[in-house]
């Protein structure tokens, strides 16, 4: 799937809706951009697990287990 987009005056690009859909990008997300020889790789940052497990588990269940499973492993 080769898909085009456009710089714009700011150096902002739009990823287009079927990849963002695709690979699970949100509005405001941080990412990654990592240089490679043949160009750029776009990646989900490490501390955003929501992207990688879209549609594979339950979201908020999941993160109100982490939240729980935190709250008992304070210190």
């Amino acid at each position: 799937m080769v898909r085009k987009c456009v710089v714009g005056t700011k150096g902002q690009i739009t990823l287009p809706k079927a990849l963002r859909d695709k690979y699970h990008f949100f509005t405001g997300e941080e990412v990654v951009l990592e240089p490679q020889k043949k160009g750029v790789l776009l990646m989900h940052a490490p501390s955003v697990l929501r992207g990688k497990f879209r549609g594979k588990l339950d979201i908020e269940g999941f993160e109100k287990d982490i939240k729980r499973i935190h709250e008992q492993w304070k210190l």
